[in-house]
């Protein structure tokens, strides 16, 4: 992002540095800037979202090598059937996410909401009621696991037929299940520093983890640990982490907001789930929109004919990745920030965000259209040819997400989710049938140009619209707060 420098006639930066340089350093400083002014703010905001998007990044790199490390040693000791156990469950439960009611979404809405007007009582009970009730969904899923868990044929259900597997399928269940439900209301820790703008402490935490399960593995298999205790260990550290970082924020740097039983309230919890339940539509429909293609494609041209979608897209993936680092920390950023009536920092931010998100994905996608095949040839060697119709709309919809992806950042901040989600909803239809349309006539690229046709009529178009509304009326939420 553009390091921060004169604000459109809001002010400029209190930062000592001069020049792009030494802004851009400036982002990456320690010390925290004074917030007392509008300057200092900005400042601060743009410095913590860079922290942010580095250690974001870090912890994404760190993740991903040691999974990289991990997954050879891992196959190696435990073989292709019980490792492929273990990816069973633990895909199975990833689709449990929309438990949570979107809590974690509301929570961050209201959380970023209330420090944007420095009212701590209403962060606390909204952290109190979401940790309470998530922790009352938790109980409930475990409730259900133990009374149901003993007539489940674990075993068949992973199609698993080894006797070391067999024995091993509900002791393995057991312990991912076990370690979801306890992760659940652990995960407003991770919220509540998103919605403070401290996301980067909670990457720090993550680097740590990743490298301590990867010594927890080593030492297991140094043990003979069997797939239970192997699963407890590359996954406890995680948990473990989440808790140090709990007690780092609630007992030392943010007492004021440690969770309470009496600070439960029903009108939070309704407010709550009503923003969270427009946010489960939203991720569900979303989900829809962008992973139906495969099915598409699957129904009409065979499994066989996936791959050829699949792979390329991969590739045209990894620049809207890599921009969302810097784009999620935008989203508490936003609301706290019109909380407080900067509505000339939330526009200016808007525009540096796009441009951010275009000058990568832009030139990413240009480049993976004209070296994608060669890409691909070296990568998977001959079994995946896409044609130049299929990279071309690959490109377009990578860059398209140059303009949706900050656009999103900034509903989401200003709590305007009705909006995105019935926009979602239309995108996710009308992508299923431009989709089966065009894979009928053009092949395997109908199912990009779909996307790209649905997320223009049904996104990018009305947002076209309605952003500038919005913006209007933040500028003139702003100007009420400083009339006499």
């Amino acid at each position: 992002m553009t390091p921060p420098g004169p604000l459109d006639g809001v002010g400029t930066v209190a930062a000592p540095a001069h020049g792009a340089a030494a802004r851009t350093l400036g982002l990456l400083q320690i010390r925290p800037y004074d917030t007392s002014t509008a300057d200092g703010r900005s400042a601060e905001r743009y410095r913590r979202i860079a922290w942010s998007t580095v250690l974001g990044a870090a912890a994404r790199a760190v993740g991903i090598a040691v999974s990289l490390i991990t997954v050879p040693l891992v196959i190696g000791y435990l073989g292709n059937e019980r490792y492929g156990m273990w990816l069973t469950i633990s895909s199975v439960i990833s689709i449990l996410g929309p438990l949570d009611l979107g809590l974690g979404f509301g929570l961050l809405t209201v959380v970023a909401d209330a420090h944007g007007r420095d009212d701590r009582l209403a962060a606390r009970r909204a952290i109190s009621t979401a940790l309470l009730m998530l922790s009352v969904i938790a109980t409930a899923a475990a409730v259900v696991v133990a009374l149901i868990g003993r007539f489940v044929p674990w075993a068949a259900i992973f199609n698993v037929t080894s006797p070391l597997a067999a024995q091993e399928a509900s002791v393995t269940a057991y312990v991912v299940i076990g370690l979801f439900i306890v992760g659940f209301p652990l995960g407003v820790v991770g919220i509540v520093r998103n919605a403070y703008q401290s996301g980067f402490v909670t990457s720090i935490f993550a680097i740590a983890a990743s490298v301590l399960s990867l010594a927890f593995l080593l030492i297991a298999q140094q043990l003979q640990a069997g797939l239970p205790v192997l699963v407890l260990a590359l996954s406890s550290a995680g948990i473990f982490a989440a808790i140090l970082n709990g007690v780092l924020l609630f007992a030392w740097q943010r007492p004021w907001l440690r969770p309470r039983v009496r600070d439960f309230g029903a009108a939070m919890a309704k407010r709550l789930l009503r923003i969270g339940g427009l946010f489960v539509v939203l991720q569900i429909a979303g989900v829809a929109a962008y992973q139906i293609d495969n099915l598409v494609i699957a129904q009409i041209m065979g499994a066989a004919a996936v791959p050829q979608y699949a792979v390329p897209l991969k590739l045209f993936t990894l620049a809207p990745t890599i921009v969302s680092f810097a784009l999620m920390p935008l989203w508490p950023a936003y609301g706290e920030a019109l909380a407080r009536g900067d509505a000339g920092w939330v526009v200016l931010t808007l525009r540096r965000s796009i441009r951010l998100a275009l000058a990568i994905n832009v030139p990413a996608s240009i480049a993976l259209v004209v070296f994608g095949p060669a890409i691909l040839n070296a990568w998977v060697g001959t079994a995946v040819a896409p044609t130049t119709l299929l990279l071309v709309g690959l490109g377009i919809w990578s860059a398209m997400n140059g303009l949706v992806g900050p656009i999103a950042m900034l509903l989401n901040g200003a709590n305007v989710i009705g909006f995105q989600a019935a926009c979602a909803v239309l995108m996710a239809i009308g992508n299923v049938i431009v989709s089966v349309l065009l894979v009928q006539r053009i092949g395997v690229s109908g199912a990009v140009y779909g996307s790209i046709i649905a997320q223009l009529l049904f996104v990018l178009l009305p947002c076209a619209w309605y952003v500038p509304r919005v913006i209007t009326r933040i500028r003139a939420d702003a100007a009420s707060r400083v009339r006499p």
